[in-house]
């Protein structure tokens, strides 16, 4: 008997000491759990609160519910694309957009600096052709010898007619890798076969004329992608060293791009300490000045148009108003803000505008677009045959620069 109540009394002690150390356990581990969930809590709460903690909740459980409860099944990633779709078009602000994933591609090859194709770039022209604008350098069409003006014909055995459109032949191109191009020159017809290849996205053409004992270079810019510094320094190079005295610098057609572009191509030509812009946000003024010392001080016309947009905007009011640069062509198309891009989780972009921006003399030129200094308008014949002789615009640039009308001070 002695011995069984030992026993009962050890069992007793054994169970107390078992008991303390798990209350301890749990104890600790709970205390550790709380605190670790307070600070989830307040930490979401303060985020929550930095942009108005009702009306965000308010999204969340709509969220949530239709997830739970909306009787047909919703994708998770349809729905919050829907939500932030919703919130860009609510600002009713045009620049200010949800991209998606097509849009987002589009935009980030058109940026990037390089791309998969021939080189080339085309157009639809008043007769209702394809031709082919431009033959880029060093690229899979210079190579196999397709020329500027060449009339697409058939493209990997489809027949081009007058319904078909430039992006038609641009999506073939996108879709193969090997490329039969028919091309209709000088009333022959010619056939090649171009590989696509990696190249960078060229954006920069050159050109000399001489006319009256001068030499006037043309600098045709497209696009303000993220090599086009180096494009328009490299192209800048060349047409000084075939001794230049002047210089057209084309901005038609050019929608923009990068604003650090537009900021680095401008410095090329300005003094030191000269305006190139300044931007207002919505708390912030800055004034972006020119701060190297490379500069040039020879005549400059700028031709634009009504596609010429944003950062050609820039680029142009910045030549004419702190270099002394003439604009000649019509009136530009108005773009006085500025945007930034944010990558989604499914790497979709918004695009939202953040400032505006002013020119060096103070202007912002939204909706309203830069004015020319000459109006000229395109005729009817360039429409036609879009050769220089036929560029009313390049042709008065020309005539200005021989002359020496526009002298920079």
């Amino acid at each position: 008997m002695d011995k069984m109540k030992k026993r009962l009394n050890n069992l007793g002690k054994n169970k107390n000491q078992y008991s303390l150390k798990f209350v301890i356990i749990c104890s600790v581990t709970i205390a550790f759990l709380a605190s670790v969930i307070t600070g989830l809590v307040i930490s979401n709460f303060a985020s929550l609160k930095t942009v108005g903690n009702k009306q965000l909740m308010d999204v969340v459980n709509t969220y949530e519910k239709i997830k739970r409860e909306y009787y047909e099944t919703i994708s998770d990633n349809d729905l919050a694309t829907s939500a932030i779709d919703g919130m860009m078009s609510f600002l009713k602000e045009k620049y200010s957009i949800y991209m998606d994933q097509e849009d987002t591609d589009y935009l980030t090859d058109k940026l990037k600096g390089n791309y998969e194709g021939l080189g080339i770039a085309v157009i639809k022209n008043a007769k209702k052709e394809i031709i082919i604008l431009n033959v880029y350098d060093n690229t899979p069409a210079s190579e196999v010898g397709l020329k500027n003006n060449d009339v697409i014909v058939e493209i990997n055995g489809t027949k081009i007619t007058e319904n078909h459109s430039a992006d038609d032949i641009s999506k073939i191109i996108k879709e193969n890798k090997s490329i039969n191009m028919k091309v209709q020159r000088d009333s022959k017809t010619l056939e090649f076969n171009v590989e696509k290849k990696t190249v960078d996205y060229p954006v920069v053409g050159t050109q000399v004329f001489e006319k009256d004992d001068s030499k006037i270079g043309y600098l045709e810019l497209t696009s303000f992608n993220a090599t086009a510094d180096k494009q328009v320094s490299s192209s800048l190079k060349k047409l000084e060293s075939s001794g230049i005295d002047s210089l057209v610098i084309d901005l038609r057609g050019n929608t923009g791009g990068y604003l650090s572009m537009a900021n680095s191509i401008a410095s090329m030509f300005l003094k030191k300490g000269k305006i190139i812009y300044s931007l207002e946000g919505k708390t912030t003024h800055n004034t972006i000045l020119d701060e190297t010392s490379e500069e040039r001080n020879y005549d400059i016309v700028v031709l634009i148009d009504s596609a010429t947009a944003s950062a050609s905007e820039i680029l142009a009011s910045a030549l004419k108003e702190s270099y002394g640069a003439i604009l000649v062509g019509t009136t530009s198309y108005g773009k006085g803000k500025v945007q930034q891009t944010s990558t989604l989780s499914d790497d979709t972009m918004i695009k939202y505008t953040t400032a505006k921006w002013f020119t060096p003399s103070g202007d912002n030129i939204d909706t309203i677009g830069l004015k020319p200094g000459i109006e000229v308008y395109l005729t009817k014949e360039y429409l036609l045959n879009p050769v220089s002789e036929n560029d009313a615009q390049l042709m008065k640039a020309i005539e200005i620069l021989s002359k020496k009308e526009n002298t920079i001070q």
